[in-house]
């Protein structure tokens, strides 16, 4: 059976902007750089009960990257325009509805960023920096 945290695991390492990237972690950003994380953030998960039972739910994570950090402007110019486009791309595949594939009896019905990317921290030499964006995958259950 896979998790839910897997299935989004698997839908994003399909993403066309993370090519550059090496590592797709979970709940581990290692230090160097072309790295990254999905982290679950603690949030309600029943959005509501439908009168059958079935609920719509929601999963919520953080999509974290170590990226190249410096004092040159363009760099993190371009740091900040990558989660523009990973957001406009996650509700580019909500409207075709190429979603994540879930464990039997749940279906997704939306990905979506809840917020723009935003620098988290810089390491110690300055070289590097953790962004992250908040997104969630809401989903119905049967």
């Amino acid at each position: 059976m896979t998790t839910t945290i897997e299935a989004i695991r698997n839908y994003l390492a399909n993403c066309p902007l993370l090519a550059d990237f090496s590592r797709l972690c979970v709940d581990y950003l290692p230090s160097d750089t072309k790295t990254y994380s999905i982290e679950e953030i603690p949030a309600q998960a029943k959005i509501r009960t439908y009168v059958d039972g079935s609920s719509e739910r929601q999963f919520v994570f953080v999509f974290a990257a170590r990226m190249f950090y410096s004092e040159e402007v363009r760099n993190n110019i371009e740091n900040s325009g990558f989660y523009e486009k990973f957001a406009e791309w996650l509700d580019e595949q909500s409207e075709i509805g190429n979603l994540p594939v879930l464990a039997d009896g749940k279906t997704a019905s939306k990905i979506e960023a809840m917020s723009g990317g935003y620098l988290f921290g810089i390491s110690g030499d300055l070289t590097n920096a953790r962004y992250q964006i908040q997104c969630r995958l809401i989903y119905d259950q049967e």
